[in-house]
């Protein structure tokens, strides 16, 4: 019985990680905005020195530097274009 419910809680752990890999950006209604757009937005929202803009987890992704030399990533959705997540270096 104790290696059934070890089974299980290694069944639940995995799927919890499988959860977690999914597309952090979820498709919304109508076409999505060009990266264009979303290289646009994401200078507007202070993330000047854009060096690659691409897609990843399911949102454009920009990376960069700030005036101060550290290194950025910012996660846009693709239809809204808000900020979803930004990682600092």
């Amino acid at each position: 019985m104790k290696s059934i419910t070890l089974v299980a809680a290694l069944f639940l752990l995995v799927g919890t990680s499988a959860a977690q890999a999914e597309d952090i950006c979820q498709a919304g209604a109508g076409e999505p905005k060009t990266i264009d757009e979303a290289k646009a937005a994401a200078i507007a929202a202070g993330f000047k020195d854009i060096i690659k803009m691409d897609i990843e987890d399911g949102c454009y992704e920009a990376k960069g530097l700030r005036a101060d030399g550290s290194k950025f990533e910012v996660y846009l959705d693709k239809w809204t274009l808000k900020v979803i997540k930004e990682k600092t270096e």
